[in-house]
């Protein structure tokens, strides 16, 4: 009689990777380091605010007030390391999740308190402050996304998660405080109030919102998964109650930063098919283009170029239209402005005596070519005040420096290049590491990779 062989099944996906989650499993445990009772005194003591607590925040506000008004990132991220306001909002997160309701009724009201302070501290910054134009730093604050949500979700559980062992990360709550960004969206609020502009309070306001919620949200479910004791005890249906409202609230701050978060994913792919369409058709020999303007607003979706060299015919224009939607741009305005004359014979214009309605036609284009080329000049003027005013911050031992294109003519090949370049007067003599630091800061703040930076 012969016998059966038998065998050992194939191991499956889940049987190989066995090994890895029982290495991993111990390494992600926090339970057993918790210290619940140093980490409940802590944040008690986060949520008292009065004497040094609130001159911090007054000062914090002022800084980052100064920061954003100034656009010097550098000012921001020192406003937000020293601001108190993660205090009351990681005591409500706590104070839900063991059912401390003194304590969520005390830090409720002092974070309304350090709120309403913030803002009416910034809005009179702002109020007296003589530089009134919305800068970069104040622009990013008014457009929350579904990605400020999961930055506020992360920070608040690395604070509670770093804040709760037994031996604490120094470093994690000024990182919280940093990537959560609390202080600047009310910096910006105030900023909308004194200049009674309420798209940018609502904006700044909502993604302030965002971050406190989702940051006490996060100390809330860590609270419990942590398995904290709880200073009174209730029943299931006081549970499902609480939750039931932390559920309702974060549906309803989260989706509008979706359609926030979606806009700008649409926009970006809008400007990203518009550059690749520029760059790609517009390659002729004898025109160039002089500035293109991409604009996505509402319903609106437009390309502007200015054309500089020779004219082109109705048929290439033609054929420029008719390919836009193998770029994705349906539903795009492609507006071309040419001078109608070869770019060398530009400047030799000098009369206005057109006789008849083609003579006409041409003249309105070239004005509007040159008023083009004036706002691009305008455009560049407000960007050296822009950065001059972060210069005066960040290196103070510049005393004045000029921004522009130079033109660079290889005398081998006879080629010749633009290439922006900044000349700088020193204070007093500085070294080489000031200076390819002020170079980096150029680079990054103008969005250049050629730039050269020249001693007067």
């Amino acid at each position: 009689m012969q016998k059966k062989s038998s065998h050992n099944p194939e191991p499956n996906f889940w049987d190989l990777l066995a090994p890895l989650f029982e290495f991993i499993n111990p390494l992600l445990h926090i339970r057993n380091d918790t210290d619940e009772t140093g980490t409940i005194e802590s944040i008690k003591r986060g949520v008292n605010f009065s004497g040094s607590a609130l001159w911090t925040l007054i000062f914090a506000i002022f800084i980052a007030s100064i920061g954003l008004n100034i656009n010097s990132t550098a000012v921001i991220i020192g406003a937000m390391l020293i601001s108190p306001l993660m205090g009351p909002i990681m005591g409500a997160g706590l104070a839900l999740g063991i059912y401390d309701f003194e304590l969520l009724k005390k830090s409720l009201r002092n974070l309304a308190v350090m709120t309403f302070l913030s803002l009416f501290t910034s809005a009179l910054y702002f109020l007296i402050s003589p530089l009134s134009d919305a800068q970069s730093e104040l622009l990013a604050r008014t457009s929350p996304t579904i990605y400020d949500v999961l930055i506020a979700f992360i920070g608040g559980a690395t604070g509670i998660v770093a804040g709760s062992r037994k031996d604490k990360i120094s470093n994690a709550i000024p990182g919280v405080a940093i990537a959560t960004a609390l202080m600047p969206p009310l910096c910006t609020a105030g900023y909308g109030l004194a200049n009674w502009n309420f798209k940018f309070f609502l904006g700044a306001f909502y993604l302030y919102l965002i971050n406190s919620v989702f940051i006490g949200i996060s100390t809330l479910i860590f609270v419990r998964y942590l398995k904290f004791q709880r200073t009174v005890y209730t029943d299931p249906a006081v549970d499902k109650k609480i939750y039931r409202y932390v559920y309702l609230l974060s549906v309803c701050l989260i989706l509008p930063s979706i359609y926030f978060a979606y806009d700008i994913v649409v926009d970006s792919a809008f400007k990203r098919n518009a550059k690749s369409y520029l760059e790609n058709q517009f390659t002729f020999e004898k025109s160039k283009i002089l500035s293109a303007n991409i604009v996505r607003k509402g319903g609106e979706k437009k390309i502007e170029v200015t054309m500089i060299g020779e004219t082109l015919s109705e048929d290439v224009l033609s054929q420029l239209k008719t390919i836009l939607p193998k770029y994705g741009l349906e539903d795009t305005e492609l507006k071309i402005i040419q001078s109608y004359r070869d770019s060398s014979q530009l400047n030799q214009q000098s009369g206005f005596s057109f006789q008849n309605e083609a003579g006409s036609k041409i003249q309105e284009e070239k004005i509007h070519l040159l008023e083009n080329e004036l706002r691009i000049l305008k455009d560049k003027d407000h960007l050296a005040q822009s950065v001059a005013k972060e210069i005066n911050v960040l290196f103070p031992s510049v005393d004045s420096f000029s921004l522009g294109d130079f033109l660079v003519q290889n005398v081998q090949d006879f080629s010749s290049s633009k290439e922006v370049t900044v000349l700088v007067k020193w204070k007093h003599q500085v070294g080489s590491i000031e200076r390819k630091r002020l170079e980096l800061f150029l680079k990054l703040r103008l969005g250049l990779e050629n730039l050269q930076v020249l001693d007067l």
